[in-house]
């Protein structure tokens, strides 16, 4: 079992959402229901302990997928934004998995808006401190604004 867990962090100095994941028995990752909101998620810190603990939630739980609605969807509902496209717009997802069964390092992951082939990654340090573990965060979520937008990393 590879854990997985979701971040999903705002353009804006809105709150971000984890979401801790499950899995069924078709193999497909979903979110759990509550997610995580974390309203000071520019400080390493407390992004940091909401994932760590999405990571631990992470089990397997069988659903049958086919009866949900895009407006189901978790981490849409606890944005409190108006549509799924507006939450799309306004947020990006960073998916973070861990590298094997041991669990020593995740991968963290990440599209820049409008690219379908590029992909950018970080390795996370499960034993680092928190504001080491989630700075990677940071730095992947400020590239990919940087990469969409074209602004130099420095004025993010």
């Amino acid at each position: 079992m590879i854990r997985q867990a979701r971040v999903f962090l705002p353009e804006d100095d809105q709150p971000a959402i984890v979401s801790p994941l499950h899995y069924n028995a078709a193999g497909i990752h979903y979110e759990q229901a509550e997610p995580i909101v974390v309203a000071s998620w520019q400080d390493a810190a407390p992004l940091a302990g909401a994932l760590r603990l999405a990571l631990r939630q992470f089990v397997f739980c069988d659903r049958n997928l086919r009866e949900s609605k895009k407006t189901d969807w978790p981490a849409y509902r606890a944005s409190g934004c108006r549509s799924v496209s507006e939450f799309e717009r306004l947020f990006l997802c960073l998916s973070v998995r861990a590298v094997n069964e041991a669990e020593l390092f995740y991968d963290a992951e990440a599209r820049p808006r409008g690219e379908k082939q590029i992909t950018l990654h970080v390795r996370l340090n499960r034993y680092h401190r928190d504001n080491e573990f989630a700075q990677p965060l940071l730095r992947l979520f400020a590239a990919c604004w940087q990469w969409s937008s074209g602004k130099p990393m420095s004025e993010l």
